[in-house]
This record gives structure tokens, C-alpha cells and sequence, in this order.
């Protein structure tokens, strides 16, 4: 049997299986040596190996260790028999802070660190900061995290804090925001908000100490909303059959629920009612035969992550990394498959409106139903399906948010333009991009790039190079500039969450010989900054004119003042800060030894001085990104770092083509 630290490295290598990781890094993740890590990875490595070539970790001299996985489902089974969760394995620390938050205030129980250490796959270190901020966040509401030998850690404070502080954490926010995505406000028109429902189900649920999550509630909020919706709409619910002796506290907590409702809505809920609501309850109540019913959520779990995993190979989403989405699913279908097992279906209100506006929500939905072993697709109807559907929209709204790029808006007009620019863009590109500042192109410095995904500029840039897209409009910003934008955008969007980059075969190849020549390639030994930049600016000049190059390293350093021209650890992209050449050209150096470019970059092997023409720049952009791209491509820049001559470095250059089909 693995132990925590093994399976910890086991999660780790699984998070992208197409990298190599030092023994370095992954001491860091366990808090322990080098040494130690070597041992666990020969542990873990021998009880793989039991398994044949499915499932193998690969060493490589001077890159680290990777995790092979050439059977997905021997590797879920393999998970599956060593008891790892591996969707809490991959979760952040918000998520973290959440499932600690979700195991205190909603199961009431002491927690013991071992089993949230095995759970969260994160060290006692690790934990332990986790609860400092945790402790923090209660403090405001006059609770306090106490521990009792062999009880573990638990809230203290009184019901009425406990209250108040989950109704702001857990359904305040981001959680309504979720319900909202679920099921949009405008179209049901209740007549009771979704706050107001989620305060009854909490209220009734804690007053007869019903141990409920929040997804749980979340779940039961939308189901109450869509229930109002088909009462209102005419629909018939068959009636579903309850032990009212077993799960007598769950059917008084739906009756005193609906009671709320009806006191609000004046709408008669049917008896039938009743028993759909004490279903939700009873998915996680107490009164289950807990060890069975911890096994099979378990195995239900691992079988919607799984899913999520293969829909995100085949569609380029991370729906697997979203914690909302993979425990609201169990949460949905541990109850859909309770109602199957009893033969009873739901219509869905909505369904024509998901058939004719969420078709792709609704294909993902079925094809990731399909992947589930425990979900019988044959019993399922669409009105179920288009239940289900709802997460998954939520998801995509929720990822389309995320991933949304920042854009820095550059504008050298007065103020009066500036905020008509500002408003038209919020306008027809608010979906599209936040826009993280407004700045005068004096202003452009690396405080004001940190963290944005592209330029909008009314000035033009084409002269500079920037590790981002620039995006050239008008102060009006025309029509046909905010459909080229939404276009650009969309790509950007695809690339920031890790989609396959858009395809654009043979840019690359068409422009690289305009711009590079042998004539301005170099592997040198130097050291020094300055001598490499001065050796490049000679080349550029065929070292004919020294007024020229003095005035041209005077450009570049005026442009290394506005904003950084390092790429990554080991890459430099130095330019003038206007065009001076009548031809554009780079020129190239790779460097024997590492570089000290300044305090923060002391490793740098690639220099590409770009120096753009007065008269135009056609396909630089092109070459920009392939230069941007290798940041992302670290066995191509290595082959570039060594590379012997100038047609290895064409050919390595050209490479980044075949790479983004």
C-alpha cells in the first residue's frame, strides 16, 4: 500500500503527464530532501511496476521524472485501490480552504489532521497554514477553530455566528453567481429570489441538525426554482414513495421548507413534493449506512473525474480542475440515481430553451454521461439530461470568466477621448477582455504589464516588440476593429486556457528569411551584456558605422527603460524604441555561457536583437510569436541553446511552425 507522500508524488506527476519534473520541485511540494523524494519515487516506481507498461514513472537525465500513463483506466483502478481522491490532489488553495470550510460547518465533526492530509494530498506544513488563514477568516465572526485529543479540530462559537458566517462565505458571491448560471433569474421570473431560498433550506436543515453541504443546498436551491417553474407551467410530478419512519427528520425539514415557500409565493406544493425534497436531504444525512454509502460516492467520484479528464483531452477545457462543477455533479446524480433506482423522472421546464440555445453544453453533457459506468444513459430521458446540462453551462461560463484575458488600453489623445474609447470597448468587448488600465504610451512600464494578455492601442506599436498582442484601433473603435478584436480575442482566450493554439502554417517559414541572415548569427562566449549587444549591433551594421550603432544601443537601452524585453529565464528580445533601419532584421546570438541581463534574469542563452524597418514590417508579428512561443516550448529552446550553426538554428527556428498544427 502507497503512503501519503508517495501518493502525494503520484498526483503531482499526474497533473501533466507530458512534463518532467526535478526531484527538486517535487522535495519543495512534499517539504522534505532530495534524498527522501528518491526513495518514495523507487517505492512508488516498484509497486507501478506490478502492473506491467500501462502505468510507469520515467527518469531522464537532467530533466527530473515524469508519469507515463498508457492506460486511463488501469490508472483509475489503480486510484481506486489505493483509496486517492485525485480531484482534491489537484485542487488550490481556494478549493482547499473551501472542503476544510465544507467539513466544519456543514459535518460538524472533529477533523483529524492525518485525514485531511490524506485527502487534500498536502503536507502537515501545509495544512497548518491553510488553518492560519482559515482562523483568520472565522475570527471576524467570533469563531475559533479548537482541538480535542482523539475529536480533532472543530468550530466553537454560537449557532447564530456559524449562520451568519456561512450565509457570507458559502451563499453569498461567487455561489450566487453559480446559481444564476445554473438558471438564469429573467427566464423563470420567480417569485421568491434565490437568497431567499437558499435561507430557508439553511435555517430548516441546521435547526433539526441535518448535515448538509453546500453543494447539497446549492443543488436543492435549483431544483426548488425548476420545481416552481414546472408547478407554474402545468407539469404533472408522479409521485415518489419514502420510509417515513427512517427518514422522518428529512420529510418534516421538506415540509417545513416548502411551508416557508408557500408563506412567500402562495404556491400549494403537492404532497408529492415533499418526498423529492427529503431526497436531496437524504443523499448526505446521517442516517445512511455510512461506510457503504462513503464507498460508492467514492466510486462515483472517481468516475465523474475520470470523465471530466477524457472530455478535457478531447475538447482542450479543464472541467476536471473545476471543484464546483465535479461535487456539484456527484451531488446531482448520487439523487438521479436514487430517483432511477425508484423508477421516477422529472420534466425539465427549461428543456427547449437548453435544445435550442446550449447545443454545445448539451453535447458535452451527453458525451461525458456516456464515460460514467454507473449512470445507465439508456434510463436517462432529455428532460434529465438538460438537468445535468446546467452544470456543465455553468462551467463554461464560469471558464469563459477565468479565462478572460486583461488588456492594457494605450491612448495618447485627451481625456474626454480616452473615456470614450474606455466606454466603447466596455461595450462591445466586455465578454471578451477586462480591461486592467488605462495608459499614455509614456507611461508603459513593466509595473503596468504585469499581468496583462494584451495591448488595445490607438498609438501605433508595430515598431516595438512586446511579449503580448497588440491590437491597433481607432479612439472610435469601429465596427470592423471590434469584430477583428472578438476574433483575436477568442484565440487569445483558446490559449490562455491551455486549447490547442490556433494553426497558422507556414507564417513562420514565408518571413524568416527576410528578417534573419547568417550574416547577423553569432555563437559567442561573452559574458558581458554589453559586449553582446554591441557585437549584434555591429553585425546588423556590417561594422561600417559607429555613429549608428551608438545611436542605435542608445535606442535600445531608452526601450529597456519603459518596459523589460526578457521573455522567460533565458530569453531576450532587445529592440530600439523606434525604427531606424531603411530593411528590417534580427539579429541572433546564442551564448556558451549564461548571461546576466539584470538582477532578476542571470541566465540568459538566446538574444534576438529585432530592429524594424521605417517603411513597414511585414510578418513581424509572426516572428514575434514564434520567439514568444518557445517561452512554452522547453525542449525546442534547449535544442536552440546548443544549436552548432546557423541552418540548425533555421531549422529549430522553423520548427515552431509544426508545433502550433
Amino acid at each position: 500500500m502507497l503512503n501519503q507522500k508517495e501518493k502525494m508524488i503520484l498526483n503531482y506527476l499526474s497533473q501533466d503527464s507530458s512534463l518532467y519534473v526535478t526531484s527538486k520541485e517535487l522535495a519543495q511540494h512534499l517539504s522534505c530532501t532530495d534524498r527522501t523524494v528518491r526513495t518514495y519515487l523507487k517505492n512508488l516506481s516498484q509497486e507501478l511496476e506490478k502492473l506491467g507498461e500501462g502505468l510507469v514513472i520515467e527518469s531522464k537525465q537532467g530533466f527530473g521524472y515524469r508519469l507515463s500513463i498508457k492506460d486511463d483506466k488501469l490508472y483509475q483502478q489503480f486510484l481506486s485501490e489505493h483509496h486517492i481522491q485525485n480531484g482534491m490532489a489537484n485542487a488550490d488553495i481556494n478549493d482547499r480552504h473551501h472542503f476544510i470550510l465544507n467539513k466544519l460547518m456543514f459535518e460538524q465533526e472533529g477533523l483529524l489532521f492525518e485525514d485531511l492530509m490524506d485527502q487534500l494530498f498536502v503536507s502537515r506544513s501545509t495544512l497548518s497554514s491553510d488553518f492560519k488563514k482559515i482562523r483568520l477568516l472565522l475570527e471576524k465572526y467570533k469563531l475559533t477553530i479548537e482541538s480535542r485529543a482523539n475529536k480533532g479540530v472543530y468550530v466553537s462559537g454560537s449557532e447564530q455566528d456559524k449562520r451568519h458566517f456561512i450565509m457570507d462565505y458559502f451563499f453569498s458571491g461567487q455561489f450566487m453567481k453559480n446559481i444564476h448560471q445554473y438558471v438564469r433569474h429573467d427566464v423563470l421570473k420567480l417569485p421568491i429570489n434565490f437568497e431567499e431560498l437558499t435561507m430557508v433550506i439553511l435555517d430548516e436543515s441546521r435547526s433539526q441538525d441535518l448535515k448538509l453541504s453546500d453543494f447539497v443546498i446549492q443543488n436543492l436551491v435549483v431544483h426548488i426554482a425548476l420545481a416552481i417553474k414546472r408547478l407554474e407551467s402545468g407539469f404533472q410530478i408522479s409521485a415518489i414513495d419514502l420510509d417515513p419512519l427512517r427518514y422522518q427528520k428529512e420529510i418534516l425539514v421538506a415540509k417545513n421548507i416548502l411551508n416557508r415557500i408557500r408563506l412567500v409565493t402562495q404556491i400549494d406544493f403537492p404532497n408529492s413534493e415533499v418526498n423529492y425534497i427529503a431526497l436531496h436531504l437524504i443523499s448526505k444525512g446521517q442516517n445512511s449506512e455510512r461506510r457503504q454509502e462513503a464507498e460508492v460516492t467514492y466510486q462515483l467520484r472517481q468516475e465523474i473525474l475520470s470523465a471530466l479528464q477524457r472530455l478535457d483531452k478531447e475538447t482542450g477545457f479543464q472541467f476536471s480542475g473545476d471543484f464546483t462543477l465535479s461535487e456539484g455533479l456527484l451531488t446531482h446524480l448520487e439523487v438521479l440515481l436514487e430517483r432511477l433506482e425508484n423508477d421516477v423522472h422529472l420534466d425539465n421546464p427549461l428543456l427547449d430553451e437548453i435544445k435550442a440555445n446550449y447545443q454545445e453544453a448539451l453535447a458535452l453533457t451527453r458525451t461525458m454521461l456516456s464515460y460514467l459506468e454507473a449512470v445507465p444513459m439508456e434510463f436517462l430521458s432529455e428532460d434529465e439530461i438538460a438537468y445535468v446540462t446546467l452544470h456543465i453551462m455553468a462551467a463554461l461560463e464560469r471558464h469563459k470568466e477565468e479565462h478572460k484575458p486583461n488588456a492594457l488600453v494605450i491612448c495618447a489623445t485627451g481625456y474626454g477621448s480616452a473615456q470614450m474609447l474606455r466606454h466603447r470597448i466596455q461595450n462591445e468587448l466586455s465578454q471578451y477582455v477586462n480591461v486592467a488600465e488605462m495608459v499614455g504610451y509614456y507611461d508603459i512600464n513593466d509595473e503596468k504589464l504585469a499581468g496583462v494578455d494584451c495591448i488595445i492601442s490607438t498609438i501605433d506599436l508595430s515598431n516595438l516588440v512586446f511579449a503580448i498582442p497588440v491590437y491597433k484601433v481607432s479612439v472610435f473603435l469601429k465596427e470592423d476593429e471590434a469584430a477583428y478584436i472578438k476574433k483575436e480575442l477568442s484565440k487569445l482566450t483558446a490559449k490562455k486556457s491551455n486549447q490547442k493554439k490556433a494553426s497558422s502554417k507556414g507564417k513562420i517559414k514565408d518571413y524568416f528569411d527576410d528578417y534573419f541572415s547568417k550574416d547577423y548569427f553569432a555563437i559567442l562566449d561573452e559574458s558581458d551584456k554589453d559586449m553582446v549587444l554591441q557585437h549584434l549591433v555591429s553585425l546588423l551594421d556590417d561594422g561600417r558605422d559607429e555613429d549608428y550603432q551608438n545611436h542605435m544601443l542608445d535606442l535600445i537601452h531608452q526601450r529597456s527603460k519603459m518596459s523589460t524585453v526578457v521573455f522567460d529565464e533565458t530569453i531576450a528580445v532587445p529592440h530600439p524604441i523606434k525604427a531606424l533601419d531603411k530593411n528590417h532584421k534580427i539579429g541572433v546570438a546564442i551564448l556558451k555561457n549564461s548571461l546576466v541581463w539584470d538582477e532578476s534574469f542571470r541566465q540568459i542563452r538566446l538574444v534576438f536583437l529585432v530592429s524594424s524597418s521605417i517603411y513597414g514590417n511585414e510578418g513581424l508579428s509572426d516572428i514575434t510569436r514564434g520567439m514568444v512561443n518557445l517561452v512554452d516550448l522547453p525542449q525546442i529552446k534547449e535544442k536552440m541553446k546548443n544549436c552548432q550553426d546557423f541552418e540548425e538554428f533555421k531549422e529549430i527556428f522553423l520548427s515552431l511552425d509544426q508545433d502550433e498544427q
